[in-house]
């Protein structure tokens, strides 16, 4: 069933005559509420002060690169990091206007911390770089003392927590700076002590012995084939000796003798190897050389003479065979070069495998040169990007000392507060009226909702599904008439003395008599 405003009211309003005493009731009780609550409600003063954060200055950009600012996004936070801590809060307690120089536990201060102060200290952010801290008490001056107090600590604290930052961040690196030079000394000392241990180890050591045994190589495979050579050269010439005369013969007497002096000769010559020259064997030797010899000379002279017989068919006579020497001279001479290449090709071998073992060594003594290296190059470039960084904090540093840096400044310093925040009396007393109106009458529409009794001839109808044909409204007797008039003017006595009460208690409180 759907009700329009109108009916809504006159229903409301029905009601409200039923249970008249009841509204009035309520009435006067919310108006007492509200006036007593306005009476006891405690004034409250709120003092703030607005502080700016200056990051942009004239030596940001003298010390672009060589100086670092903080950088603060939530300076809120920052601020209630350093404000609600125990540091600063406990100078604020100490104040005069909270603990009157009197010695008090420390439970009280901390109750007086957790309880008192920080419920009542705000910190927000006004602008990107404007911060405002603000304080709330029953007291004005106590306001504006204590967010006075909050504002200088604040400052003072962060420019002295950033300094200490500064110099220990300065501290810090300095320290490294120092443990890196060491480290630094240290491998200078162990590439000089390599150096000086491992004379080979220089830079392209591996390259020249890599070249040298590369070249021993190629010297071994040369002299290697050049010694194939002779050797086989050496087989022929020994081959072709063994079928050729060692001398020539030619047809004369003499020729004979000689050889057979040849042959006499040979034989003593190896007698004597093992005998002496009294020997039976050696002296008949002796003999019959003599006396070839003196065939020989007789031969001759009777030739010179022309006495001397013909030569004879069979009379031959021994010469030297020139091809027979010139294959021994070379064959003397392929043996000296086969001796000699096979001496060469042993010292090449040893200076391979002396090269081989020094490019092993230099080969490791790369490998330990290479870490050693690296680790002064690396601790080298940490050193000095350490000075850098220890001369760039080293600057940051003096600037905090300065204040060059991130400042903090008051913006709008705390006042004393003239006029109380918040709601006072004269609220309490509008609102008293305007919710014991409203009050009653809610209450009644809640009765409504809930009551599935029907009060007027449209809910019948829809309903019932009936038209409705005439409504008989109710007849009061003159008794109830007479009562209902009483009743309403009582009632009306009530709600005049109401007003008339809270008329006297306002012009009170107005004159500050309570």
């Amino acid at each position: 069933m759907q009700l329009s405003y109108a009916q809504i009211l006159d229903s409301l309003l029905k009601e409200a005559f039923v249970y008249r005493k009841a509204v009035v009731g309520v009435f006067i009780a919310v108006n007492i509420v509200a006036i007593g609550s306005g009476l006891l409600w405690p004034l409250q003063y709120t003092s703030w002060s607005t502080i700016i954060v200056d990051e942009k200055n004239i030596i940001e950009p003298l010390m672009k690169g060589a100086a670092v600012t903080t950088d603060v996004t939530d300076r809120a936070k920052l601020a209630k990091d350093v404000i609600y801590g125990r540091k600063l809060m406990g100078q604020v307690a100490a104040l005069p206007i909270w603990l009157n120089g009197d010695e008090h536990s420390a439970k009280e201060v901390d109750g007086l911390i957790t309880k008192v102060i920080i419920p009542g200290t705000q910190i927000t952010n006004v602008d990107k770089n404007l911060i405002r801290i603000q304080y709330t008490d029953t007291n004005a001056e106590r306001a504006y003392t204590t967010t006075k107090k909050i504002a200088e600590l604040f400052i003072s604290e962060s420019l002295a927590e950033k300094a200490k930052e500064s110099q220990d961040a300065y501290d810090f690196i300095s320290k490294q700076t120092e443990e890196y030079h060491e480290k630094l000394v240290n491998a200078e000392a162990q590439l000089k002590e390599f150096h000086s241990a491992n004379l080979d180890a220089q830079p392209g050591s591996e390259g020249l012995v890599g070249t040298r045994i590369n070249a021993l190589e190629e010297k071994i495979e040369q002299t290697q084939n050049d010694l194939n050579e002779a050797e086989t050269k050496k087989a022929s010439l020994e081959k072709q000796l063994s079928g050729e005369a060692e001398v020539t013969a030619a047809f004369t007497r003499d020729g004979q003798y000689r050889t057979r002096i040849g042959e006499l000769q040979q034989q003593l010559d190896t007698l004597r190897l093992s005998y002496q020259d009294t020997y039976p064997d050696i002296v008949r030797l002796k003999h019959q050389i003599e006396d070839l010899r003196e065939a020989i000379a007789t031969e001759q002279r009777e030739r010179a003479q022309g006495k001397g017989r013909p030569l004879a068919a069979n009379d031959e006579t021994m010469s030297v065979n020139p091809l027979f020497q010139e294959l021994r001279r070379e064959l003397s001479q392929t043996k000296t070069l086969v001796d000699t290449l096979t001496a060469r090709l042993g010292d090449n071998k040893r200076l391979l495998a002396s090269a081989t073992m020094r490019g092993r060594r230099v080969h490791d003594s790369e490998a330990a040169l290479a870490e050693l290296s690296r680790d002064y190059q690396v601790n080298r470039d940490l050193y000095q990007d350490l000075l850098k960084r220890r001369e760039n904090a080293r600057v940051s540093m003096n600037l905090d000392i300065a204040n060059q840096g991130l400042t903090f400044k008051i913006h709008e310093p705390a006042m004393i507060p003239q006029n109380p925040g918040g709601p006072r009396f004269p609220h309490f007393v509008i609102g008293g009226m305007v919710l014991g109106i409203l009050l009653p009458f809610g209450l009644l529409y809640m009765k409504q909702q809930i009551d599935p009794r029907l009060r007027m001839n449209i809910g019948l109808s829809d309903k019932l599904k009936l038209q409705v044909l005439a409504v008989i409204p109710h007849l009061a007797s003159p008794t109830e008439e007479r009562e209902a008039i009483t009743s309403m003017r009582t009632l009306s006595l009530l709600v005049v003395l109401d007003l008339g009460v809270v008329a006297i208690v306002v012009a009170l409180k107005t004159a500050g008599v309570i």
